[in-house]
């Protein structure tokens, strides 16, 4: 039996389920201490010796035990149990794909013509155009993360949105990748279908949240693809100043703020879920590669496998130990008159 990649989909309830087994047996204890207790005010002490000769203690405990660990097994279940691996063959109109963009300040550098957001905006747009199926929504992120756009088959709708969107989407400041995907997380349904994330960024994730993030997320079965968005040797952010003329944003000690493709966090990001990192290109040619891995089935590492529910054995284990409960009797062997 292959037993790779064993996890529980819910961990926390794993530590519920060790609690209720011992309280359970905490609980048969105190309930045979009282039993004891009751016998002993009901018959002398000499009685009570002829009474018990036939009882064994050890196998009232053995019974005890075989009882709180078929309940801490049957907790364990709701953890969700997994190991080994199935090929998903869901491809095509099954997939929802949410885009986070990231419209921080950074993203206004022009190493890209005419700037970044501008070029990400319609490489997103053209994936959009060309896939042509499945659900598709949209998450801007700065220092906050916000849906701009429901998981939607409305693609008149979602490329208002994105047209939409800009760096005055989100006010507060800064990169945190790992707020994007948390909030893209919550943009899917609870449905069977394939869910991938694209986000698309310079990659300099200044709340360096978004590794810790996608990390967390890979057991849920969420692919995270990153598209790099800018260059590496990087450029200037200019921003519009108080008199409406295009300046360039500075420090704390008057330099210039220059803002590189940061490609080492995003590759970490997309390699902990499985994904892909590309790069944008001038042409947008790194998302349409992505977008023909994906239409293809190809765009994650494992042909898109999934660990296998495996609740029955945890379940089974649980009814046999009951049954043998029942079957065990608390009479000694052998018992010598």
């Amino acid at each position: 039996m292959d037993t790779a990649d064993f996890h529980f989909e819910q961990p926390r309830l794993l530590a519920v389920a060790v609690a209720a087994g011992v309280a359970l047996f905490l609980a048969l204890c105190w309930a045979e201490r009282r039993r004891r207790r009751g016998l002993a005010g009901f018959a002398a002490e000499h009685l009570l010796a002829r009474l018990t000769a036939d009882y064994s203690a050890a196998r009232r405990r053995s019974k005890d035990i075989a009882l709180s660990l078929a309940l801490a097994l049957l907790v364990a279940c709701f953890a969700g149990p997994r190991w080994g691996v199935e090929a998903s063959t869901q491809k095509g109109a099954t997939e929802d794909v949410v885009f986070a963009l990231d419209v921080s300040k950074s993203m206004l550098v022009a190493d890209m013509s005419p700037t970044r957001l501008a070029r990400a905006k319609a490489a997103i747009a053209n994936f959009v155009r060309r896939k042509g199926t499945g659900n598709v929504g949209l998450v801007a992120f700065a220092g906050q993360a916000f849906l701009q756009c429901p998981l939607t088959r409305d693609y008149d709708a979602f490329f208002r949105t994105l047209e939409e969107t800009d760096t005055g989407s989100i006010q507060v400041p800064g990169t945190d990748i790992g707020r994007a995907i948390e909030e893209s997380e919550l943009a899917f349904y609870s449905n069977r279908n394939r869910k991938l994330l694209v986000i698309l960024t310079d990659g300099e994730d200044l709340e360096a949240g978004g590794i810790e993030m996608a990390r967390k997320l890979k057991r849920k079965g969420l692919v995270v693809h990153t598209v790099g968005v800018g260059t590496a040797s990087g450029g200037p952010i200019r921003v519009i100043g108080d008199s409406g003329s295009l300046d360039t944003l500075k420090d704390k000690d008057g330099e210039e703020v220059v803002s590189h493709l940061d490609e080492q966090t995003l590759s970490a990001i997309a390699e902990a879920t499985g994904g892909r990192f590309v790069r944008l290109g001038q042409a947008g040619e790194g998302m349409e590669a992505l977008r023909l891995a994906i239409q293809a089935g190809t765009d994650e590492r494992g042909a898109g496998r999934r660990g296998i529910p495996r609740e029955e054995w945890l379940l089974g284990a649980a009814l046999l130990l009951l049954v043998l409960e029942s079957l065990t009797s608390t009479r000694r062997k052998d018992v010598r008159p």
